[in-house]
């Protein structure tokens, strides 16, 4: 079943540094993030199937940190799932999520992603019917 998103995700730069206690095991950009996640470069090895702390550096936002571990792994990108986050820093995601869908560049997003697909399913990935029926029987 393909993965489906709860929150919008949208593109986003800055460095990435993934810990292990206080030892660094990577170090990465950041391509995009999200309220549930980040997507950031793929290291040259495998990550290992550990939570590990985060921290990102954005221009806007200063840095952010949190908790998360890899969810999938291509040979361009990983994406890590937030497991814990501290709430003024999910407050900073949110400002950056905000301040893109502000942008011009929102609109081409939009269709160039087809991110509506995402949020137009249900926790477990299925097609959620949208209608603007109220579904009233009331007689008149």
């Amino acid at each position: 079943m393909q993965y489906q998103r709860l929150h919008i995700r949208v593109p986003a730069t800055g460095e990435a540094l993934l810990k292990v206690g206080d030892q660094v095991r990577i170090a990465a950009s950041v391509i995009n993030i999200s309220a549930g996640g980040i997507c950031i470069t793929a290291p040259s090895h495998v990550l290992e199937d550990n939570e590990y702390h985060i921290e990102i550096l954005t221009k806007e936002e200063g840095k952010i940190q949190f908790s998360g571990f890899p969810v999938y792994q291509t040979d361009t990108s990983v994406g890590i799932k937030i497991t814990s986050i501290d709430k003024e820093d999910l407050k900073a995601i949110y400002r950056l999520v905000e301040g893109f869908q502000l942008t011009e560049e929102f609109i081409k997003h939009i269709d160039e992603h087809d991110i509506l697909k995402d949020w137009l399913v249900d926790d477990a990935g299925n097609d959620l019917s949208v209608t603007f029926d109220t579904g009233s029987t009331k007689d008149e």
